[in-house]
Parts: structure tokens; C-alpha cells; sequence
């Protein structure tokens, strides 16, 4: 018992140290993937948000490489220091495909968030 326990506690342990990607929502025919250094998702329909966190340290900037596709619905997405959703580094809303980087250079933890309705398609942040 004592085994299993150990292996219980090893493996939460492990599960909270990667990447810890958060979101509820109704998802149908989707396949995600989020690493500690990457939250993505592709999807028949998404109604919901997913948001996850990134650390800046002082003197090293951090390039997030952002790609979304739209075929029918919006999705809406922020990525802001703090959680300080009024001065976002970026924001955009009805998002349609296009990719492009947001670089984040102060020091601080960060929050990406995307907010899908009805939403077919995909997104992908990736960062280093």
C-alpha cells in the first residue's frame, strides 16, 4: 500500500510540475496537446476558453508564436502580464486565421487565454 502511495504522490507531484494549462467549456472532435512550452488545440466546435501561464525572467525575453485558424464561429484571445487584462501585450478579438509573435520582455508571469463560441478551427502558442 505503501508503494502505491508513493507512486500516487510522485505522480501528482510530476503532473503539477509541467505545463498546467486550465479551461472548461464543450469541445467536440478536438485533439489538444499542451507541453510546458506550448498549449494547442484542433476542434470540430469549442465553446469555452483555455488559458495557461508563462514565466518571464529579468534580461530574457520570451517569443510566443501564435497561429489560429477560423472556419465558422469567433474566438477571442489576451495575453497579458499579471492578469492585468486592460494593458494586454496582446488582444484580439474575433481572431481570423493569421500567425504572427507577441514577444514578451519584462519580467513576470503571464497569462495566455483564448474565449471560443462555437468556434471551428484552431490555435497554437509556442514559446522557448
Amino acid at each position: 500500500m505503501k508503494k502505491i502511495s508513493l507512486l500516487l504522490l510522485l505522480f501528482i507531484v510530476l503532473f503539477g510540475l509541467l505545463g498546467c494549462t486550465r479551461g472548461s467549456g464543450i469541445v467536440r472532435k478536438s485533439k489538444e496537446h499542451n507541453t510546458p512550452t506550448k498549449m494547442s488545440m484542433t476542434y470540430e466546435k469549442f465553446t469555452g476558453y483555455r488559458e495557461t501561464e508563462i514565466k518571464v525572467d529579468e534580461d530574457e525575453p520570451v517569443d510566443v508564436l501564435v497561429d489560429f485558424v477560423t472556419e465558422d464561429g469567433t474566438i477571442n484571445a489576451y495575453i497579458s502580464k499579471d492578469n492585468d487584462k486592460v494593458s494586454c501585450d496582446y488582444e484580439g478579438h474575433d481572431v481570423q486565421t493569421s500567425s504572427f509573435t507577441v514577444t514578451l520582455s519584462e519580467q513576470g508571469t503571464y497569462t495566455i487565454r483564448v474565449d471560443a463560441d462555437a468556434h471551428k478551427g484552431s490555435y497554437l502558442f509556442s514559446w522557448e
